[in-house]
């Protein structure tokens, strides 16, 4: 075996794995501003952004892998990350396939090295997350499951043709957005940063990252949410409020939409308490 090939938690402080046997599925945390030199891991990757964001060089290619995107690595495929100045939290899904027949309907999704949106993989892996974080002993049939759907969903999921050069611009905006994820910006107010004509940026931002300037701000929003929902005991009403939501009913369901959990229900399960069996969730593309 090459001397480069290496865990999926290179680079990461702080990690939490669970092994199945057919599946490997590992919650990641990376720091900002990190960078991996080539490298390579022996079994194919589904890398789930969940949040923060970073460049992956990859068989020629450069893929600008954001938040709610799905990553895809061939195994034994080389490839060098640079993360962006928030880090990044990834679920990393590492099947066995040699279990072929397990395996054998989503073999396509491994073929090529890709990166794209799958907002519907997003919100099924904020559910495996909240599964590992909070494991009883129904925990790995369920992580299971939610893994498996999770890689069925990517697998249907059209992928954008080609790699798109980064626009020079893109840096900027992005920037702000993150930056500035809980004020009403306008698509003239980013214009203005990216010295382009708004319809241009509406364009050229939906072509580079398979969303629109509304969906990304909302994601980000969300994903901050998720933060503090799991790391502070911040009311849910002050959390709404300080994303950028305009109460507390509103950030209600569009977190439901988004993880298949409300956010009460979500931070019971990310803070040791059993997760709750909610509604199968509308995955919208």
């Amino acid at each position: 075996m090459a001397q480069n090939v290496v865990p999926v938690t290179l680079g990461s402080p702080r990690f939490n794995r669970r092994d199945l046997g057919t599946l490997r599925v590992t919650e990641a945390l990376f720091p900002p501003h990190a960078e991996l030199p080539l490298h390579r891991h022996e079994r194919p990757i589904m890398a789930v952004i969940l949040e923060g964001s970073w460049d992956e060089r990859i068989n020629g290619h450069q893929y600008d892998c954001l938040p709610g995107s799905v990553l895809i690595e061939p195994a034994e495929e080389r490839h060098a990350n640079r993360f962006h100045e928030a880090g990044a939290r990834v679920l990393i899904v590492e099947p066995d396939v040699s279990r072929f027949e397990m395996f054998r309907p989503c073999a396509r999704l491994f073929g090529d090295a890709g990166c794209f949106d799958d907002w519907g993989a997003a919100a099924l892996g904020r559910r495996v997350v909240a599964e590992i974080g909070s494991p009883d002993d129904l925990s790995g049939l369920a992580i299971e499951g939610l893994t498996l759907e999770m890689l069925a969903h990517a697998a249907r999921k059209p992928r954008l043709a080609g790699n798109r050069a980064m626009p020079a611009w893109f840096p900027r905006v992005r920037e702000r957005l993150h930056s500035e994820f809980a004020r009403s910006l306008r698509l003239s107010d980013l214009a203005e940063t990216a010295g382009i004509h708004p319809m241009h940026l509406a364009r050229a931002f939906r072509l580079k990252t398979g969303m629109s300037v509304g969906t990304y701000q909302r994601r980000l929003r969300l994903d901050w949410s998720a933060e503090r929902l799991a790391h502070t005991k911040t009311p849910l009403s002050e959390i709404a409020l300080k994303a950028g939501f305009a109460d507390q009913s509103h950030f209600t369901r569009t977190f439901r939409r988004y993880t298949g959990l409300t956010p009460r229900a979500y931070r019971t399960a990310r803070n040791g308490g059993p997760p709750a069996a909610p509604p199968r969730p509308a995955l919208g593309s």
